[in-house]
């Protein structure tokens, strides 16, 4: 029999970003989605419905005993709620793709690393943004050494806000479940350096709340994080959920032959070109036909859009990104050579990123340059 006849089953855990973008990108890669986990049964079927999933559930390991045709399980709750789902899916011996912010702190990641790699079974983290068309090509740049060894990464994103009466979803707003910017973005732009020009070896770090209008709020909606490499490279990640004035958004790759960029355009979202300046001369890099990624589509069923992250996550950008990763996993777990030569995040990027996390939170805390410990 085909995989096309049998596909890949697989269950999501989560109800927000997990039934947003999870299964619609799952479903685009091919896999099946036979089941979605929630923490409350009546309230998950009621979202379930609109989205054809047959099974809904508050049980991950009752659907993962029910169902083997499930060999995949994707992690979408709060990232204080990961391990558990995790291990479940390790122990069931099932492949899984855990969200961003991976973990508590780094002695979980290191946890649900070492099981994962003891259990052998396929792992990835949700750094979706790695197949992000620009993100792509300009990490092929560097990589293939267009502008030589890499001397400085900046990357700066900062939203004018606007939508600050719109609820938060709890966990966001609380430092104490890892919540915040840093956490929630600061770790795709974490997993963009560390992919691009090395592993982050040591941080400086400003985490702050610029929000007037959420008095409980005790997290970060803004950071700052200056770093080094273990190439020597240095950097600046910088955004804002919500600085007034123009939408800001740059990334910018120095090195000892040239320089490439993305040119972004007016809004998130609006088309983007990848540019290099070496011996060469100033020009635009066309994009390859494989990383080209189809226009978004928002999330359909508009009743289940209840938040200020369930607006941002339904508009679709992650879908397409997703729908790549998903792709590479599928390939893995069916014992294929995956579709993309750019790797895909597993759980080792996952522990190598909470260890910067970690080190960015200290930093901010002492005011001091901290070290990234080794995962």
């Amino acid at each position: 029999m085909s995989t096309q006849e049998h596909p890949i089953g697989a269950v999501v855990v989560g109800t927000g970003f997990g039934l947003f973008t999870h299964v619609r990108a799952l479903r685009a890669a091919g896999v099946e989605v036979r089941a979605i986990v929630g923490r409350d049964r009546e309230r998950t079927a009621q979202r379930a419905a609109p989205l054809d999933i047959p099974v809904a559930s508050d049980s991950l390991e009752q659907v993962l005993i029910d169902d083997p045709a499930i060999r995949l399980v994707t992690v979408a709750t709060p990232p204080h709620a990961h391990y558990q789902p995790v291990m479940q899916a390790i122990a069931a011996g099932r492949a899984v793709m855990c969200e961003k912010p991976f973990a508590k702190d780094l002695p979980q990641a290191r946890e649900m690393l070492a099981a994962a790699e003891k259990a052998g079974v396929v792992h990835a983290l949700g750094a979706e943004f790695r197949y992000d068309s620009a993100q792509a090509l300009l990490r092929r740049l560097v990589k293939d050494g267009m502008i030589g060894d890499p001397l400085m990464f900046s990357r700066i994103y900062q939203q004018p806000g606007g939508g600050e009466e719109e609820p938060l979803t709890d966990w966001w707003t609380d430092a104490a479940q890892g919540g915040g910017f840093l956490g929630a973005f600061g770790t795709h732009m974490i997993d963009q350096v560390r992919s691009t020009v090395g592993e982050i070896v040591a941080v400086s770090a400003i985490l702050r709340k610029l929000s007037t209008s959420r008095p409980a709020m005790t997290s970060d909606d803004y950071y700052n994080v200056q770093f080094v490499t273990d190439t020597g490279c240095r950097g600046v990640i910088e955004a804002a959920m919500a600085f007034p004035g123009p939408f800001v958004m740059a990334t910018k790759v120095a090195g000892t032959k040239g320089a490439a960029w993305i040119q972004s355009g007016a809004a998130f979202g609006d088309p983007e070109e990848v540019w290099i300046k070496n011996a060469d001369g100033e020009r635009q890099i066309p994009m390859p036909q494989e990383l080209i990624n189809p226009l978004p589509e928002p999330f359909a069923v508009k009743e289940l859009i209840q938040t200020e992250m369930d607006r941002w996550h339904t508009k679709g950008f992650d879908v397409a990104p997703y729908t790549k990763l998903f792709g590479q996993m599928k390939a893995k777990i069916e014992g294929r050579i995956p579709p993309l030569p750019d790797p895909a995040g597993d759980f080792h990027d996952a522990a190598a990123g909470q260890a910067v996390l970690d080190a960015a939170r200290k930093s901010a805390t002492t005011g001091q340059w901290v070290e990234v410990e080794k995962p």
